[in-house]
């Protein structure tokens, strides 16, 4: 499982849009909004690959600005335990 959190700006007035269609993805939760254009959410993955394709999806997304990644677990990540075994 890979945890990851983010920041995300948009365009003034389009945070609850944007949280929506954030939260139509599977594995984002939108955690908190605040002055209608920042957004906090964590997204959840199996693998690192899945994590930074699902943050791709969000370009997608009429009014983001800005996204952030402010943190990322992926201990547990297959992909990534396989080269930890092979250090």
């Amino acid at each position: 499982m890979v945890i990851s959190g983010l920041f995300i700006e948009t365009v003034p007035g389009r945070a609850l849009f944007v949280a929506k269609e954030l939260e139509k993805k599977n594995g984002v939760e939108v955690h908190h909004i605040e002055q209608d254009y920042k957004i906090i959410i964590t997204m959840e993955t199996d693998t690192a690959d899945q994590s930074y394709q699902l943050g791709e999806s969000f370009k997608e997304i009429d009014g983001i600005i800005t996204i952030c990644l402010v943190y990322s677990n992926f201990e547990e990540d297959p992909n990534c335990q396989l080269e930890a075994d092979h250090v």
